[in-house]
């Protein structure tokens, strides 16, 4: 009995997946919809510099030289309301269990019309 008992809870914990050694950083393909131009294709880089700070290059497919700041907490993301390219853009993501998968949802107005987004990131 103390064998099976000591079996089964190595199983358990070795079934149990440590997300805090998974990365974010890389390419990732992005498909956007968004209010004002419909839906976008296009890949942005997500540089994460330890476990609450990132970096997100053509995010809003805004260029590779141009970047939006996020401060993540486990499996969410805030963007906090920063400028960046002649946009005002501010937001929140949730990052997937596996790591594989964000979903962006935020706001970007470039000080006339606002845009309404909801951008899914997958590597």
């Amino acid at each position: 009995m103390a064998v099976l008992l000591i079996f089964l809870t190595g199983s358990f914990f070795s079934c149990t997946k440590n997300n805090s050694s998974l990365s974010l950083n890389g390419t990732w393909h992005v498909e956007e919809n968004s209010q004002l131009y419909g839906t976008q294709h296009y890949d942005a880089q997500i540089t994460q510099f330890d476990s609450t700070k990132l970096e997100i290059a053509n995010f809003y497919n805004l260029g590779a030289d141009t970047y939006v700041s996020a401060i993540m907490d486990e499996a969410n993301i805030t963007i906090p309301q920063q400028g960046v390219n002649g946009y005002t853009i501010q937001g929140t993501g949730t990052v997937k269990y596996d790591y594989r998968s964000i979903t962006f949802h935020f706001t970007a107005s470039d000080g006339t019309v606002q845009d309404v987004v909801v951008a899914q990131y997958k590597k």
